[in-house]
């Protein structure tokens, strides 16, 4: 088959690895990892016009993002079906299923989550969790980025945000998919943990599933197919998502 993929950067470094391996042809564009924090129908929009930009010709487009802040609900699908993971964000995807994010999330609800991709996309110190109380230092790169992007009222607001969500953060799991310079970035990880009084844990990933949507053989329970003339809806029955009559 001859696939378009469009894919986060999170992925980045399991997709190439597997479009290389893959015995289809495997176009590749990646959009940057902060556009799931534009809210869902913004990202939905730039997705949808990177799909309708693909020309005739794709077996299928490839959607390389599980529903991430629903930035997927609404995406229509044109000359080709659309294939995305079923899964509500991309540390399922990282561990190698739904079933043992689950687990860990019921086990230790106040997680941060990091891998390869989250921290060689992100930007100022690798996250937007913050560490500490009080204003921010004006020369600390967390907050030059905040208000070069939003305005330095918007940004105090968003300064204060963040540092209300790290106070409930209790663990730092660091997944380690084997793809990448992992023991480097691990380290960090551990690092970035100490710094903050958080527990640290590396957990083995499973890239088995990020790599299956280069594959071409998509099973209903891991992934979406959305065919030309439909849109992705919404699903609280725990498939998470179904294909619907775009009209």
């Amino acid at each position: 088959m001859r696939l378009h993929l469009i894919a986060c950067e999170v992925f980045q470094r399991e997709l190439m690895q597997a479009a290389a391996a893959s015995v289809h042809q495997v176009d590749v564009a990646f959009l940057p990892k902060d556009l799931h924090d534009r809210g869902g129908k913004a990202m939905a929009a730039e997705i949808q016009q990177r799909i309708d930009a693909v020309p005739a010709g794709p077996d299928a487009v490839l959607l390389g993002w599980a529903l991430c802040n629903n930035g997927l609900i609404g995406l229509h699908a044109r000359h080709a079906p659309l294939v995305a993971y079923r899964a509500h964000d991309c540390i399922a995807c990282l561990l190698g299923s739904r079933q043992r994010y689950e687990q860990e999330f019921k086990a230790v609800p106040g997680t941060y989550w990091q891998s390869a991709g989250w921290m060689e996309r992100s930007k100022a110190d690798g996250g937007r969790v913050l560490s500490g109380s009080g204003a921010p230092d004006p020369a600390d790169p967390r907050w030059l980025a905040l208000v070069e992007r939003y305005g330095e009222d918007n940004a105090q607001f968003l300064w204060d945000e963040l540092r209300e969500q790290a106070s409930h953060y209790q663990r730092l799991a660091y997944v380690d998919t084997g793809i990448g310079p992992q023991a480097a970035l691990r380290a960090e990880a551990a690092r970035r943990a100490a710094e903050r009084g958080w527990r640290f844990e590396a957990m083995t990933g499973d890239p088995a599933w990020i790599a299956a949507l280069v594959g071409g053989a998509w099973d209903a329970e891991r992934f979406l197919v959305v065919p030309p003339g439909q849109r992705v809806e919404a699903r609280y029955d725990g498939s998470l998502a179904a294909a619907v009559p775009a009209a």
